[in-house]
């Protein structure tokens, strides 16, 4: 920690903190004396003229100013704010000072911004202070243990944050890396909206987003006075004077900047070695959960990967999936219709299999409160689940709510075990393009008029492998919907990998509904 700010500092800075806070104290109540001696002056002034005086509205404005002088606050509100204005001041000078805050990019600096601004001690309509779940939305009191704590935690998060940052750099930037195929960057970025119709840099995100690239390279360079700024002056410098559409070429240590007549621009990088380091960082944050880009010879499913993903591909969907994905199939029954068949092929905990069978009453006891369309439709259908890990095909067995439960890897199941199914809920395994051969073995356990929805990697959407082709022109002839998951869906899970969920019908006529 004293690699960060020393202790001394920071007990040197509550302890001017604390001092200040008593000086707020004792300030205030000499501002309550100073307002009941004005009272009192204003008291006997009364008493030499009493009634009202014509002659000095055109004085009204000095009076006014004069006869509030002084305006007492509340005193509770006086000393939190002076204790809130004083604790933000601090933690400020305390954030700006420590070397974490070059690891951060504008959405960390954002979050802590929002973080410092927040009012722990602002009321309800009733009047009652926030919880502490909203006091914790706020800095902690700025107390020794404190600032120790968080300047800790700062630390330990640095690499992650640094790392999410890159992530949120370039991710904004290529497209591909939401196919997560394309997560390495290459030798050139294309920047679009760089210059505005005058031909000058445009002010707003592009800024933030040259300064968020170059603190990656200049942190990854161990420059540790860098401003992060050098591809922004540069430009500026070269813009200097230009009042229309131009292009432009200027070069910094890090880029080479490309300026065209439309406005775009493009970036290449100067340093190889340090867009391998950057690579090397993105390739950890996304983890395993990525394409392999392996293609088949002919028949692009027939290249099926049958060995088990590492931990079985196992993520489990976190209850924000799940709500986005029950959002969108609300007419999943009903009421008047009989029961349907439903199959969940990846199980796993349960989280998708459990929303299909329980009744509205139960769903009310987990689920967060009944939503206006799950009044509508009923959820006591028949479903079957298929689980690969031996323990939690039995944790399913147990709950005791679902018609059957198959301990057994899905690739190896056939239909005519389990039947045909009126729907295919599922969240498959992601990596190297497995989501795809579930999904694509998942079709053939519908009935005709049946439907599929599937949470599937982002990268389906944009591989270019033989095999995310041919899923995609698949989905499209079945007529397929393709929806995007907020990004970091599953980061709870253990993965930062991007999703979707696609819904698919059997016959392509979209049942269901």
């Amino acid at each position: 920690m004293n690699a960060i700010m020393p202790r001394a500092t920071i007990e040197d800075i509550v302890r001017y903190r604390d001092q200040a806070l008593s000086l707020y104290e004792i300030a205030y109540a000499k501002i309550a004396a100073a307002a009941e001696a004005i009272k009192a002056a204003h008291e006997m002034a009364r008493n030499c003229h009493p009634g009202t005086n014509s002659y000095n509205y055109s004085e009204a404005r000095e009076v006014e100013a004069f006869r509030n002088a002084v305006c007492l606050p509340e005193r509770a509100q006086y000393l939190r704010t002076a204790r809130r204005l004083t604790d933000l001041d601090a933690w400020s000078w305390i954030v700006e000072r420590t070397d974490l805050q070059r690891l951060m990019d504008t959405q960390a600096k954002e979050q802590l911004s929002s973080q410092m601004r927040y009012i722990p001690d602002r009321v309800d309509r009733d009047g009652q202070l926030v919880n502490e779940e909203e006091i914790a939305k706020g800095m902690p009191p700025l107390t020794v243990d404190n600032i120790m704590a968080t300047l800790e935690q700062f630390a330990l998060d640095a690499d992650t944050i640094f790392r999410r940052g890159i992530a949120n750099a370039f991710s904004k930037l290529d497209r591909r890396f939401r196919s997560h195929d394309g997560f390495k960057i290459g030798s050139r970025l294309i920047l679009t909206r760089v210059f505005d119709d005058s031909g000058r840099l445009s002010y707003g995100s592009i800024r933030h987003t040259l300064i968020d690239i170059e603190r990656v390279f200049a942190v990854l360079d161990g420059q540790t006075e860098a401003d992060f700024t050098s591809a922004l002056y540069a430009i500026d410098l070269d813009r200097r004077g230009v009042w229309q559409r131009q292009q432009s070429e200027v070069e910094t240590e890090y880029f080479k900047i490309r300026g065209f007549m439309n406005g775009n621009a493009h970036l290449w990088f100067q340093r190889a070695d340090l867009v391998a380091k950057v690579n090397k960082l993105l390739a950890e944050y996304y983890g395993e959960v990525i394409g392999d880009g392996s293609q088949a010879e002919e028949d692009p499913f027939a290249n099926i990967k049958n060995l088990p993903a590492k931990r079985f591909g196992f993520y489990p969907t976190p209850d924000g999936a799940c709500d986005r994905v029950f959002r969108n199939i609300s007419t999943l029954q009903r009421a008047d219709a009989p029961q349907l068949r439903i199959l969940e092929p990846s199980a796993g905990t349960g989280n998708l299999a459990r929303r299909c069978v329980h009744s509205i009453e139960e769903l009310d006891n987990w689920s967060g409160g009944r939503s206006h369309y799950l009044e509508k439709y009923r959820f006591d259908n028949l479903v079957d689940c298929v689980e690969i890990q031996p323990a939690l095909a039995e944790n399913l067995q147990a709950e005791g709510i679902y018609n059957r439960v198959y301990a057994k890897d899905f690739l190896q199941l056939t239909p005519d075990v389990t039947g045909l199914y009126d729907i295919v809920i599922m969240n498959p395994p992601f990596d190297r393009e497995r989501d795809i051969d579930h999904v694509f073995h998942a079709l053939k356990f519908l009935k005709d008029d049946g439907w599929l929805v599937a949470i599937m990697s982002a990268g389906t959407e944009f591989r270019e492998t033989k095999k995310s082709a041919a899923f995609r022109a698949l989905m499209q002839k079945m007529s397929a919907q393709w929806e995007d998951l907020p990004a970091g869906s599953f980061s709870a899970s253990g993965t930062n990998v991007n999703t979707l969920f696609v819904k698919v019908w059997k016959n392509g006529t979209r049942y269901g509904r």
